[in-house]
């Protein structure tokens, strides 16, 4: 059995899922690990996703190409709508950022980078709120 890289829940309380990188991972790895978070939203229709990867290292620079034709397609398909990143800034956060599609994803996915939790769940309680 290989090691955990990341867990993935729907936290029904607060209207997300959350999904928290632990370690390094492949690039094989990764497309694994946010395919099966796909089906994550898929099950729950929720539209908020949370994505810790404070400590996430990998090969994110090699997945641009891959996020924007085939993720990208599929997590508009699964109906999430709005992504908070939790990046340290000096960690592969800046890295994984910088790998993403923006310009294709923003179209259709709202997307934000946070340094901390707290402002990246305010950000999607703000987005679930309609700005009240």
């Amino acid at each position: 059995m290989g090691k955990t890289i990341h867990k993935i829940e729907h936290e029904e309380e607060i209207g997300i899922v959350e999904a928290v990188w632990y370690s390094a991972a492949s690039q094989e790895d990764l497309k694994q690990a946010l395919s099966f978070g796909l089906m994550v939203h898929e099950q729950t229709h929720c539209p908020y996703r949370l994505e810790d990867i404070t400590s996430l290292s990998g090969l994110w620079a090699d997945l641009g190409a891959w996020l924007e034709e085939d993720w990208l397609p599929c997590a508009c398909r699964a109906g999430i709508r709005y992504v908070a990143y939790i990046a340290s800034l000096s960690s592969s956060g800046e890295a994984a950022g910088a790998a993403h599609p923006l310009d294709s994803i923003g179209s259709l996915i709202e997307v934000r980078f946070f340094t901390d939790r707290e402002n990246a769940l305010n950000w999607l309680k703000n987005k679930q709120t309609g700005g009240l």
